[in-house]
């Protein structure tokens, strides 16, 4: 028998009213939202205060740059020595911290008038709606940069959007963060089931794998509040995700439909539902999983976890959610912005931006360093090869090729309220206390006074 999360023991049946409350609990003393959660997985790293070695060490004419994760200030660390080599007469100070400390401190500085402002911020893109309101922007906007450099015909013009607000632009990508589909084409072959292109196949899919004792895919419980950024995800490339164009909240019969399709999954068996990652592996490793949906970014925890399965995987498209849905989504994204409070010259600020973001050779050196695959055209064929994991298979070419299919992936400032009170009802949800509709007109409301108190 499948082992799910209604095979689980009887000690988690028990514990889940604490879990739901210790969860509540985490919301309400700032925990954050669930735009970083993909980069803190990505780097298994714990949070981490501000660097003050390298603050101590800053003067009043270095460049600062505030990274949130280290990854990306190891990047930032090596491409200004390059950037230095050209410019000798420039130095940079780099301060780490996590990223709630990061936006804290900006509404700080927002709220005294500037004082203390870095120049350079590496934004993750889930915390930029916390900017984006006349009183709380602190980002200078790039049009006229980006219009002389014709930016928008160098960089998939839809993670430029990311960062876009009210008419203008405040940031650049450092990936093109496609999700794709992971799967073990070796299972699929042995039990002669079709690799899904569609949701309705990748659903039958399913019920076939359980009939061999094999979850579709591993994913978080849906009690526990899980699974909304893979559920967004899939939406989003249906251009059905719950934030529309104009940054409004947009609830769709299908959205309702996919979050009951996991909630019916999980009941069933089909998936692994899980409450910390450390139990995905095992399962994983015992042969037990068929598809693993993956940014780019994501897509060598298969290979750092179960590298005994090398040569098994392979990655495709993701299966359509509608037949006019993209066959990939997005998740994730960072981007480098300049605060309206920086004294430096913004052309040399613009100038140094430009050469750690669009610059071929540096964004083929970021792929290379921490594996973001990068959103600038010109880059892309240099990272594309082979690779031994996925049985050779060239995943940059089916990055490439999906490129232009990235959908837009709209920014609104109450998505972590929608998040939080999503979370907080999803017990009720899967135990069948309220309906699909019944958490509808919860997160409606819970938008609308948000909007109202804001």
């Amino acid at each position: 028998m499948i082992k799910g999360k209604w095979g689980k023991t009887m000690r988690k049946k028990i514990g889940m009213f604490l879990s739901t409350v210790l969860l509540v609990t985490a919301v309400l003393t700032g925990c954050g939202s669930s735009g970083g959660t993909e980069e803190k997985e990505k780097n298994n790293e714990p949070d981490t205060d501000t660097n003050t070695e390298e603050q101590a060490e800053a003067n009043p004419e270095d460049i600062v740059i505030w990274a949130f994760t280290e990854p990306h200030a190891e990047y930032f660390r090596w491409v200004t020595e390059e950037y230095k080599k050209e410019h000798q007469d420039v130095s940079f100070t780099i301060e780490v911290m996590d990223i709630n400390a990061l936006s804290d401190r900006l509404a700080v500085i927002n709220a005294s008038g500037g004082e203390g402002a870095p120049d350079l911020v590496d934004q993750e893109q889930g915390y930029f709606s916390r900017f984006m309101s006349e009183e709380q922007m602190c980002y200078y906007p790039l049009d006229e940069f980006i219009e002389k450099d014709k930016v928008t015909e160098k960089m998939v013009k839809n993670r430029l959007d990311l960062y876009a607000y009210d008419g203008h632009y405040y940031g650049l990508e450092h990936a093109l963060c496609p999700v794709t589909m992971a799967y073990r084409a070796d299972l699929f072959e042995e039990y002669n089931i079709k690799v899904p292109t569609t949701w309705e196949e990748y659903k039958a899919a399913a019920e076939e794998f359980a009939k061999h004792d094999i979850y579709i895919s591993a994913t978080k419980d849906m009690s526990l509040g899980g699974e909304m950024d893979e559920i967004a995800l899939m939406l989003r490339g249906a251009g059905l995700d719950y934030v529309d164009k104009n940054g409004e909240l947009d609830i769709t019969e299908e959205f309702k439909n996919i979050v009951m399709d996991y909630v019916n999954m999980q009941q069933k068996g089909m998936m692994y539902a899980w409450e910390t990652q450390e139990e995905v592996w095992p399962v994983v490793a015992e042969d037990k999983v068929a598809t693993y949906f993956a940014a780019d970014w994501a897509a060598g925890w298969l290979r750092d976890n179960v590298p005994e399965q090398s040569g098994k995987w392979q990655m495709a498209a993701l299966p359509k959610l509608t037949e006019s849905a993209a066959p990939v989504s997005v998740r994730g994204g960072t981007g480098l912005c300049m605060t309206k409070y920086t004294g430096k010259d913004k052309e040399q600020l613009w100038d140094f931006m430009k050469f750690a973001q669009l610059d071929k050779d540096n964004c083929v050196k970021k792929y290379e360093m921490i594996a973001l695959y990068p959103p600038v055209y010109e880059a892309m064929p240099e990272c594309n090869s082979p690779v031994a994991y996925y049985n050779d298979q060239n995943l940059g070419e089916l990055y490439e090729s999906l490129a232009d299919e990235i959908p837009i992936q709209y920014q609104a400032d109450w998505r972590n309220t929608f998040m939080e009170t999503f979370n907080s009802n999803a017990y009720d949800l899967v135990e069948g206390n309220i309906s699909m509709d019944e958490m509808g007109d919860i997160l409606t409301e819970a938008v609308e006074e948000y909007n109202q108190t804001k």
